[in-house]
């Protein structure tokens, strides 16, 4: 009997073999398409488990990695309130920079919690108008204590723009790659934030003064948990996960992203180009 998986692929034969010759009457023959079907089910069961596991792993992953960023910066703005304590200005602008760091952390535990009761292994998107171009600002004003603890500068030039986009999603997409512009350049660098509005497309871009990217960099630069030839500059920790993340979460908004470095030294930029919003 055949052995085909439910997309119709033959993996084999299911056989039965005897020293002696049989006749196999109708009834046996029902009961050997049954084993065979049994043995199909198992094996399809046994797939079917392996996948949910590899699911949760990669979503456990990409939830940590999230989480990682606003928890990284709340400690550091707690700091900035004890060193200000006779300064309310300074206490308000940090405290609404914890409050905005508790609700992306909060967002992104909930959508964990969304997602392992939606099909595993893809992006589930909430799409929406966003004003990419506030979006950035608050991603950039969130970031700017980790930049200031390095003595970094953080320019931002934004036109107007209106993306159809899951808000959260394309928060993590400019989250990790200024993060990652912080985390790479040296003390003391600028880091270039850019949003255009090109034809019907938003065009997004982080350009650093950092490192640089090498060749085998540049081949390997998606893959998870890949290990590059830049090292973070302040002692910050790696998964190699963000711009995996970064990938799969552009081309679920069916959009594109642009890297290029002129070489190891030499900094390197990352683009984003997504479609406007109808009307725009």
């Amino acid at each position: 009997m055949p052995l085909k998986t439910r997309e119709g692929h033959n993996l084999g034969n299911f056989v039965i073999i005897d020293k002696k010759p049989r006749t196999l009457t109708e009834e046996k023959k029902e009961i050997f398409k049954e084993l065979a079907s049994l043995v199909m089910n198992q094996m399809d069961l046994r797939l079917d488990t392996r996948l949910a596991v590899k699911n949760q792993h990669n979503l456990m992953n990409i939830t940590a990695h999230d989480l990682k960023n606003p928890l990284s910066i709340m400690p550091l703005l707690a700091d900035m309130i004890l060193m200000n304590k006779n300064e309310p200005d300074a206490i308000e602008k940090a405290s609404v920079q914890i409050r905005e760091a508790g609700r992306r952390m909060t967002e992104t535990i909930t959508h964990l919690l969304e997602t392992t009761r939606e099909e595993a292994g893809k992006n589930q998107l909430r799409l929406k108008k966003v004003d990419f171009d506030v979006l950035v600002k608050g991603v950039v004003l969130s970031n700017n204590v980790l930049a200031h603890k390095k003595k970094q500068k953080i320019g931002v030039v934004v036109e107007k723009c209106v993306v159809f986009a899951d808000h959260q999603r394309l928060t993590e997409i400019i989250d990790n790659l200024i993060n990652n512009a912080i985390k790479y350049s040296p003390l003391g660098k600028r880091i270039h934030v850019t949003l255009k509005r090109k034809k019907d497309e938003a065009y997004f871009e982080v350009k650093d003064e950092g490192p640089g990217l090498t060749k085998d960099d540049m081949k390997n630069l998606f893959r998870r948990f890949t290990s590059l030839s830049a090292q973070p500059t302040g002692g910050e920790n790696s998964t190699g996960l963000g711009l995996s993340i970064v990938k799969d979460l552009v081309d679920a908004h069916n959009g594109k992203i642009f890297v290029n470095s002129e070489g190891k030294g030499k900094g390197a930029s990352f683009a984003v180009v997504l479609p406007l919003s109808e009307g725009q």
